[in-house]
């Protein structure tokens, strides 16, 4: 049954070519390489955050911030009016704003009604590295004291994509998200998938060594602390996501946020409501739950009709109490996109979890950070004067 199984969970589509030179090349613990980018997103650099484009109807509030182009009249009650009517909303006047067509395209669906100061940029392994070797850190911002730390308050988002999709075409989202929401994405394509399918069939346990794998390259090759992290797993991605959050803190060091977009309890549990994991089944997400200690946004379409939307509900019901941020349940939307008309509000409810649960934890990090480097430059100076003397 197991076999069965697997061959109805991973169906990878037609390989998608990406331009091999900004691929990044990683190799798991299973000896298998598996192709990944890094899309960097444009940052203040007196802030160190990413900023972000506005959506129709919101003006540009400043450089920066984390939350720079939030229109004043945006309130929680008319993002709630907005998932209750499919997509609507209003602007501080009242008036209706109409939602963008996003173009699903290689640019990531720049095209808008507004222009974008900036747009993230696909970075290379070469780029990253000697970003690091220069700076000492990936994005803006001052380094920690010493260097070698990354004191930006630019999160970055590890994405584990859903199934029949690969690398090529989940660009144009990954970049979308980045420019939206102010994040840097590392995405990855698991063994068997996209650039990859020449390194054996997909499995469980070489996804889980997939994701081990693009977090090792964050956390020590580009040294991006754990905090700063923030895991995205979508369907099928949500299992090595939820995974790796429940072991990175089981080793004491948690990543900052998890985003669980359209999750499953478990494989069985799709189809067949056991009660328990049940032996050969795949990706026990309710069973990595409980030992989860991030910050956990769930995101779910009422009309899925792939994964049950009353599996999100469960699974919230799993994670303990102080690391339950306000899930995202969608009326209408089904399993496989994020239609236009809701995607003002997808991005909203991001952003707030963004500002709410995971930019005030790096802005205190930034913080400190300074202070340090402060004292540290005062003591060099004072030890300086007294060699004058």
């Amino acid at each position: 049954m197991g076999d069965a199984i697997s061959s109805l969970l991973f169906q990878p589509p037609p390989p998608t070519r990406l331009k091999e030179s900004k691929v990044i090349w990683l190799t798991n613990s299973f000896g298998k390489r598996i192709p990944a980018f890094f899309i960097e997103c444009p940052k203040d650099d007196r802030t160190g955050e990413g900023i972000r484009a506005p959506l129709p109807g919101e003006q540009p509030q400043g450089g920066g911030g984390g939350g720079s182009y939030y229109s004043k009249g945006s309130t929680k009650s008319q993002m709630n009016h907005t998932l209750a009517t499919g997509g609507s909303r209003t602007n501080g006047a009242g008036n209706a704003v109409t939602p963008p067509s996003y173009n699903n395209n290689n640019n990531g669906g720049e095209e808008g009604p507004q222009q974008v100061p900036s747009t993230p940029q696909i970075r290379t392994s070469k780029e990253l590295e000697m970003s690091l070797l220069n700076n000492g850190r990936i994005g803006g911002g001052p380094s920690a004291p010493g260097g070698g730390g990354n004191a930006s308050c630019t999160p970055t988002i590890l994405y584990s994509h859903a199934n029949a999709e690969d690398l090529g075409n989940i660009y144009p989202w990954c970049k979308f998200l980045s420019k939206m929401l102010g994040v840097n994405i590392f995405a990855y394509d698991y063994t068997g998938y996209g650039l990859a399918t020449d390194q054996g069939d997909p499995s469980e346990e070489y996804c889980f060594a997939d994701v081990t794998a693009a977090y090792t390259y964050l956390n020590q090759t580009l040294q991006i602390p754990a905090h700063s992290i923030l895991l995205y797993g979508r369907s099928l991605g949500s299992g090595p996501s939820c995974y790796l959050a429940a072991k990175s803190a089981e080793e004491g060091e948690a990543v900052g946020g998890l985003i669980l977009h359209a999750p499953f309890l478990s494989v069985y549990r799709i189809v067949l409501e056991s009660g328990c994991t049940l032996p050969g089944d795949r990706f026990a997400n309710v069973d990595y739950a409980p030992f989860i200690r991030s910050p956990v946004l769930f995101i779910h379409g009422t009309k899925d009709s792939i994964v049950p939307f009353n599996h999100s509900e469960r699974l919230l019901d799993t994670i303990i109490e102080p690391y339950r941020a306000d899930p995202l349940f969608i009326k209408d939307m089904g399993h496989n996109n994020v239609h236009a008309s809701v995607r003002p509000l997808f991005v909203e409810r991001l952003r707030e979890y963004l500002d709410t649960h995971i930019l005030p934890e790096l802005r205190e990090r930034r913080k400190h950070s300074e202070s340090a480097r402060s004292r540290m430059v005062n003591r060099v100076r004072s030890a300086r004067l007294q060699q004058a003397r």
